[in-house]
């Protein structure tokens, strides 16, 4: 699979910190192999379920980790285990680790490989899938809510998620992410010359813009499924100073989901068309459906780097890299967003 070469050259869309010991987590269904002689990734979900969670119905969120870090300490330094113990949801962690040729890769969740658009029984996000639906069994939680969230490559793995299983995932959130199928239709490219042309538009997408029209990008993920009236609702954020992951991804996110949504497009192309709003930084941009429900908000953080916001003095997650105290729990939000 010589694509999946080029994944190696995704390591610099984020470094992560080193893992840190948490206790309270199970294994969910084990670990799951795929890839081919060369190309080799594994993927354990482990599970963080309050005694409130179980043996009921109830919201569950999947947390997605990007390229060098590792699923347990993102949860933890995010804030994303404590909340789901304060407010009694299930959380599920993605433990992702690949090899090439026997030698550690970078732990890239696969977001611009377009065989991911459609999970089945062998590929990442299928297994993910697979993942949440044995933990409600597992778990006793038959009923309720799915949401996802992810940083980074585990932003834009996220928004795939949810462009993926639309039936399944009630609504997500994307951190520094990427559209969906920005890898497929975007049209400038970067990194290296010798990289697949896949890779080489992914990181076109990163350094931003796709130089996609707005109207276009809402096609690409309604184009893989029959006419439907109703989508997933989605929270965006990212640092208007993250220099990994441009931040007009944001704003073309938030155009291709309020394309689906049938919404109204926003008025801007680009961040620096737009305002930003002080701590708590509420959101610079939402689309309504019907008037009413919020079905996608954009959130754009002055000075935010490539980083998580947390807000440890709140009591929500710890500094550490790429986990920066800015006076906001995006986890706390986000959490808002969904209902939980």
């Amino acid at each position: 699979m010589i694509s999946r070469l080029g994944a190696l050259l995704l390591a610099v869309a984020s470094l992560w910190a080193a893992p840190t010991a948490a206790a309270g987590f199970e294994s969910v269904s084990g670990l799951h192999a795929g890839g081919s002689q060369l190309w080799w990734w594994n993927l354990e979900v482990k599970a963080y379920v309050p005694d409130a969670a179980r043996g009921r119905p109830g919201p569950m969120v999947l947390l997605l980790h990007g390229c060098k870090q590792e699923g347990i300490p993102f949860a933890v330094d995010s804030g994303w285990r404590d909340l789901a113990e304060k407010r009694g949801f299930a959380l599920l962690v993605a433990e992702f680790k690949d090899s090439i040729s026997g030698a550690p890769g970078n732990n890239c969740l696969w977001w611009f490989d377009a065989e991911e658009r459609q999970p089945t029984g062998r590929n990442i996000t299928g297994r993910l899938h697979q993942a949440v639906m044995k933990a409600r069994e597992s778990y006793g939680m038959a009923g309720g809510d799915n949401f996802v969230v992810g940083l980074s490559a585990g932003g834009a793995m996220a928004q795939v998620l949810l462009a993926a299983l639309p039936d399944d995932f009630a609504a997500g959130a994307s951190m520094a992410g990427v559209p969906v199928g920005c890898a497929r239709i975007g049209g400038v490219t970067g990194g290296s010359y010798f990289a697949t042309p896949e890779v080489r538009r992914a990181f076109g997408c990163m350094e931003g813009p796709a130089e996609v029209r707005p109207q276009d990008w809402a096609a690409e993920i309604s184009r893989q499924h029959p006419p439907r009236a109703k989508w997933p609702r989605l929270s965006v954020w990212h640092g208007d100073a993250d220099k990994s992951v441009a931040c007009v991804n944001a704003v073309e996110t938030a155009a291709q989901w309020a394309g689906l949504h049938g919404a109204a497009l926003p008025a801007f192309t680009t961040c620096e068309q737009t305002h930003r709003n002080p701590p708590p930084f509420d959101p610079v941009w939402t689309a309504t459906r019907g008037g009413a429900e919020t079905v996608v908000e954009l959130r754009l953080l002055p000075g935010l780097s490539h980083a998580v916001p947390v807000a440890p003095g709140a009591g929500c997650g710890r500094e550490s890299e790429y986990v920066v105290n800015a006076g906001v729990c995006a986890a706390a939000e986000i959490a808002g967003f969904f209902g939980l």
